[in-house]
């Protein structure tokens, strides 16, 4: 394990197992997104395909960092399942985009207020300012549709 989260103990936690409970299922969330908006970018209009593209590639470095959290916090490797977003139309696909980015802020933010070790909330804040961000530009992309 990384000795920089090496002494951590169940005190920096409100629940530490919670916590890797709640980063597991966001490893996946954020794999499913990417999956997700692969698809989305195929619909999206060219001049604002660079909104679906940006999330995209933010989700992919929030597997990243999510993973390498996990193992600094386990051990192990995270076992991703992503899963597959159903939608028949662009309309339905950002609207469904605007509402997952929207949860996934409240639970980074919940995530967040769950542990006392900086170096975890660095990377809570900037994924939860991340989402935030992206529920903005799916919202944007909603009003022009």
């Amino acid at each position: 394990m990384d000795s920089s989260y090496a002494q951590e103990s169940s005190k920096d936690f409100k629940s530490r197992n919670a916590f890797i409970s709640q980063l597991a299922g966001a490893i996946n969330d954020q794999a499913s997104a990417v999956m997700f908006y692969e698809k989305l970018e195929e619909m999206v209009p060219n001049q604002y395909r660079d909104f679906v593209t940006h999330a995209k590639n933010d989700e992919m470095d929030h597997v990243r960092l999510f993973g390498k959290l996990y193992w600094r916090l386990t051990g192990y490797q995270p076992s991703i399942q992503a899963t597959t977003t159903q939608f028949s139309s662009y309309r339905e696909g950002l609207e469904i985009a605007f509402r997952r980015e929207l949860e996934a802020a409240e639970l980074y933010r919940d995530m967040y207020l769950s542990t006392r070790v900086l170096k975890i909330r660095d990377i809570l804040f900037k994924t939860m300012t991340d989402e935030m961000e992206h529920a903005q530009r799916f919202n944007f992309l909603y009003t022009v549709s």
